[in-house]
């Protein structure tokens, strides 16, 4: 996991977190919620960069676990919230988590680890075997 209740609780008190995480009184914050908000967090920015980086990162570049939080705010937020009603500086903050990973996963943004990018392959299906004409045909249109 990218982040963890000890990086939220820089944001949040415990007595804001517990309430966020369902203990109407404040008192006790449910561990298995935010673990939970975490690691679907954790997973979405798997997803995303699969195909580009080896993935889960470890250590964890800076970028992700910023990234990791902001979507992990969002999860215990729409947990929360079981209408669907979000604070609109959540959503933004989401948004805006979301964008970064759609960057990162484009090579738009660079992340601060050592080698851990996977090149994009190019593979070709064919061979000289495979073609139909051969130069020799193909030669003859070719304007000079």
């Amino acid at each position: 996991m990218y982040t963890n209740l000890n990086e939220l609780l820089k944001e949040f008190t415990p007595e804001e977190l517990a309430i966020l995480t369902g203990d109407p009184s404040g008192s006790v914050i449910d561990q298995a919620r935010v673990d939970y908000a975490i690691s679907n967090a954790s997973n979405l920015i798997d997803s995303f960069l699969r195909n580009r980086f080896d993935v889960p990162f470890n250590p964890v570049p800076i970028l992700i676990n910023f990234v990791a939080r902001e979507l992990a705010v969002a999860n215990l937020y729409e947990y929360y919230n079981h209408d669907g009603v979000v604070p609109p500086s959540i959503s933004r903050r989401k948004s805006y988590a979301l964008y970064l990973l759609r960057q990162i996963q484009n090579g738009d943004l660079q992340l601060d680890i050592a080698d851990n990018s996977r090149r994009p392959v190019l593979m070709v299906n064919k061979d000289k075997d495979s073609r139909i004409f051969g130069n020799d045909i193909l030669d003859t249109f070719v304007e000079m």
